[in-house]
């Protein structure tokens, strides 16, 4: 079951790359600003919702409006799939600001640029298969929410194996990325 969602998931995300919607795509170079709608928390939520952070974790949230209890199952399957795709944005994110901070420390800073795109889209499409739904909420106003997390030592992970393609040419990057410390700064800095 968990991986027929995954497979609809990662599906979803890559047909609506081929159909260039840039608000459903997180990988999309629009320049155009997507509005995305805020999450009103409700005065009555459990504590998972209103403080949306889980310890050694990188958490996001999904939520659809108004929802029927007789298609409950279409609405947790979208509100999934939105929780996924602020996952996947989170994580391309901080990805990518992660690399970039470690690449202008060389004299040439703008080499690795396409490459790093790539392999911030790489990892957090690899750690979306990792992620797990870890709380679910039905409001009284009939809205649901789902809370999305991924083990912050399994995007560390995916970004030291990684950046062994990366970084291999410049073999001082290549070395602190799988250094120990390293490993915990990535995890320190994917978590906040």
């Amino acid at each position: 079951m968990k991986k027929n969602i995954l497979f609809i998931l990662v599906s979803t995300f890559l047909l609506t790359g081929c159909f260039s919607v840039s608000s459903l795509n997180p990988f999309s170079d629009s320049k155009k600003k997507v509005e995305i709608e805020e999450i009103e928390i409700p005065s009555n939520a459990p504590a998972w919702l209103i403080d949306n952070k889980i310890k050694n974790n990188i958490t996001a949230i999904g939520f659809v409006k108004e929802i029927k209890e007789e298609n409950l199952d279409f609405y947790k399957q979208k509100a999934l799939i939105g929780a996924s795709n602020n996952l996947l944005k989170r994580i391309y994110s901080k990805t990518g600001r992660l690399y970039k901070a470690y690449t202008e420390k060389l004299d040439n800073p703008k080499v690795f640029d396409k490459d790093i795109k790539k392999f911030a889209e790489h990892i957090s499409l690899k750690s979306l298969t990792y992620s797990k739904v870890v709380n679910t909420w039905i409001s009284e106003d009939k809205e649901l929410y789902v809370q999305l997390a991924v083990d912050s030592n399994t995007v560390a992970t995916q970004i030291q194996n990684t950046s062994k393609l990366l970084f291999d040419v410049d073999k001082m990057l290549y070395q602190y990325f799988l250094s120990n410390r390293a490993n915990k700064e990535i995890i320190q800095y994917l978590e906040n």
